[in-house]
């Protein structure tokens, strides 16, 4: 069966560049053996150039035509085959409907503008080593695939010289619609600045166990709520944060929450303050309260899990008052 002329323009892509290149190597009198040694290059790289089916590099090519001493109109005929060639071999011309540059308004546009030159020029290699510093390599591959615009006027220019727009007067549209979009995208309104409130608590740590003293916070609480509303907040406070913490550990969630004897010294408490313990086991005390009478309530927060019957009850004597201290000795002066 006979191919079609499409399918073989899209199996050989650059048959017009081969026979281009047969045609000048027959008239300079020379076998692809003798070329290819005359050129530097091997035998294969010569006969894949002369294939259609791949594209010669750019140092091949121009091996090939210096051998055959070809003048300047083969030569720029042979790199126009080349670069048509790379772009019916791409085929992405037809995802690419770019308005020509006086018509581009947004960033859209430019963008699809700059990526059909890059098409049309045969996707002209962006890894010299010469081009780095004025178009990094990440930015040239945003460009190419419309993930972003030159980051400057200077990165535009050179990319639109690596694909074969050198002259200014051809430069110069495409430098008006980049500044046009600039403009554009400057004006833009600033997202909305979110407000930040920080709270200041004073922070103590007092003894042994640690213990965290919040006086502010518990005076603001006291402030907007009655002592039995903010003992009840402070027991739904403790449970949901011994809940976190048996999670935290891999257990149940404490099986009770229960105040023990109300005592009204040998703490050094506030009014309005409220202090977290961390204790060591499930006896010590994790949190301490003021009540309204100037006492002080202890809240144990006992993990029960295994246990057999209920929790233990505690009763609610008030502790006895210590005896007062000696007054210290005044030293003799």
């Amino acid at each position: 069966m006979t191919p079609s002329p499409a399918e073989g323009a899209t199996q050989r892509p650059f048959a017009d560049l081969a026979q281009h290149l047969i045609a000048l190597r027959r008239a300079a009198r020379l076998p692809q053996r003798v070329l290819a040694a005359a050129a530097n290059v091997s035998r294969g790289a010569v006969q894949r150039a002369e294939s259609g089916t791949a594209a010669p590099t750019p140092a091949v090519l121009d091996a090939y035509l210096r051998a055959c001493r070809a003048g300047e109109a083969d030569q720029a005929r042979a790199r126009r085959l080349r670069t048509r060639g790379r772009t019916a071999q791409r085929d992405k011309l037809h995802e690419l409907k770019a308005p020509a540059p006086d018509f581009i308004t947004t960033k859209r546009d430019l963008a699809l503008a700059l990526a059909e030159l890059y098409e049309r020029a045969g996707a002209p290699s962006l890894n010299d080593a010469r081009l780095r510093k004025q178009l990094p390599r990440t930015t040239a591959w945003r460009i190419v695939n419309r993930k972003g615009l030159p980051a400057s006027a200077e990165q535009l220019v050179t990319f639109l010289t690596v694909c074969g727009i050198s002259r200014p007067a051809a430069q110069h549209p495409y430098l008006d619609a980049y500044h046009h979009v600039i403009a554009q995208r400057g004006t833009r309104p600033a997202p909305p600045r979110v407000a930040r409130r920080i709270g200041r608590f004073r922070l103590e740590t007092e003894g042994p166990a640690e213990q965290q003293v919040f006086p502010g916070l518990a005076a603001a609480l006291a402030r907007i709520i009655s002592p039995d509303e903010l003992e009840e907040v402070l027991v739904l406070a403790a449970r949901q944060w011994a809940g976190r913490k048996a999670h935290r550990n891999g257990t149940a969630v404490p099986d009770s929450i229960t105040a023990t004897n109300l005592i009204g010294h040998g703490i050094a408490l506030g009014p309005d303050d409220v202090i977290f313990t961390a204790g060591t086991n499930d006896r010590g005390v994790n949190l301490i309260a003021p009540t309204g009478d100037g006492g002080t309530t202890l809240y144990q927060i006992n993990s029960l899990r295994g246990r057999p019957g209920p929790p233990p009850a505690l009763s609610g004597v008030r502790a006895p008052t210590p005896p007062p201290r000696p007054a210290p000795v005044a030293r003799a002066s």
